[in-house]
């Protein structure tokens, strides 16, 4: 819920235009010109998710806003264009409508204005501490993380807290675990490898390694994937590697000579990476994020690790594979199965990276 206050000296309001783009049912009386003098105004949003914690939380705010500036007579202004989670029209009604009983309740005079129109309105405010006062209630950490979900589409707008994806619970409950260094971020990988070693029946590894450039203690993380692909013929490898820099296309090069029999019987499995910020390491049961710092010298390799994000829930890490297949692999060329099919992708991103650099020095010119 958000309020923009306003203390008045005078003011005045007026209905012109019903709105067309709400539910007519919930459009109010029209109101004629009303005109007031010192007095509390209050533009009000009611956002999604929004419940009596809220209105509570709101009427103790106008209590200390009255302790400020001395209590005063209320006008309540619906602006529904405050926020851009705001909640539907008949929960924003009924909200406003509760927080004006609860603060009359409270012995406040309050005027609610009408719901549903385009106002026109006029006020000159006092020029004191008071003058212009803006709040936001967010209610809980769900709530929050739920408004977000909401606005990138995760969940529908009318979705209750209750019923936030299993894997969102992993972010709000604080159970990531960040990694403050780089050798803290190659511990955790390779435990997460030793992990899969341990484990009994098929297990399957997620991988998107654009750190190739660096020394210790990447080798460490490295010889242990490679010790997999060797020894342990019942865990499959998806690898996907950014072929369009030099370092990491030889490096797939390398891997079709030295594991060709991995490769061709699918066990490891090579992709052209989409990305070039991060690095992932998943299994089915937790997920490796690592970022890089600004890379010491453009077109070696991403950067060196700066910290990482760790989880251990099978939930996330699932969500976070299909990311991995969706975004992360190049759907053109997919997974790659033959050294000629390698090379030939590896032209064609040279012939673009070239086709981009004459385009961006013709548009120099």
């Amino acid at each position: 819920m958000i309020l923009d206050c306003y203390q008045c000296s005078s003011c005045y309001f007026e209905d012109k235009e019903r709105s067309s783009r709400i539910d007519p049912a919930t459009i109010s009386a029209q109101q004629s010109r009303v005109d007031f003098r010192n007095v509390l105004v209050i533009f009000v949003c009611v956002e999604i998710y929004d419940d009596r914690q809220e209105l509570k939380q709101a009427a103790d705010e106008f209590e200390a806003m009255s302790d400020l500036i001395g209590k005063r007579p209320i006008v309540l202004c619906p602006n529904v264009h405050l926020s851009m989670d705001r909640a539907p029209e008949k929960q924003a009604a009924w909200m406003i409508a509760e927080l004006e009983r609860m603060l009359i309740e409270r012995g406040y005079d309050v005027h609610c204005l009408s719901f549903g129109y385009h106002k026109q309105y006029g006020i000159e405010c006092n020029g004191n501490v008071g003058s212009v006062v803006g709040r936001r209630f967010y209610g809980s950490e769900q709530k929050q993380f739920l408004r977000l979900l909401t606005r990138l589409g995760v969940c529908p707008p009318d979705s209750p807290p209750d019923n936030m994806p299993a894997w969102a619970s992993m972010l709000t409950e604080r159970r990531l675990e960040v990694m403050g260094s780089r050798r803290e971020t190659y511990k955790a990988a390779k435990n997460m490898l030793k992990d899969q070693l341990d484990s009994t029946g098929r297990s399957e590894l997620w991988t998107c390694m654009l750190f190739e450039g660096e020394r210790q203690p990447v080798d460490d993380y490295l010889g242990a994937l490679y010790e997999i692909i060797e020894d342990y013929p019942d865990v499959r490898v998806h690898r996907a590697m950014n072929l369009s820099v030099p370092g990491f296309s030889n490096a797939a090069r390398h891997l079709f000579r030295k594991y060709p029999d991995a490769i061709e019987s699918g066990r490891l499995r090579i992709y052209n990476s989409q990305v070039s910020d991060i690095e992932f390491l998943l299994t089915r049961g937790a997920v490796l994020l690592a970022f890089p710092q600004i890379p010491r010298q453009a077109g070696s390799h991403a950067g060196e690790i700066s910290f990482g994000i760790y989880c251990k829930n099978k939930d996330f890490a699932k969500n976070l594979i299909q990311w991995y297949r969706a975004f992360m692999v190049d759907a053109r060329f997919g997974w790659i199965r033959t050294e000629s099919e390698l090379n030939t992708i590896i032209n064609e991103l040279e012939e673009e990276m070239f086709q981009d650099k004459s385009r961006e020095s013709e548009r120099k010119r």
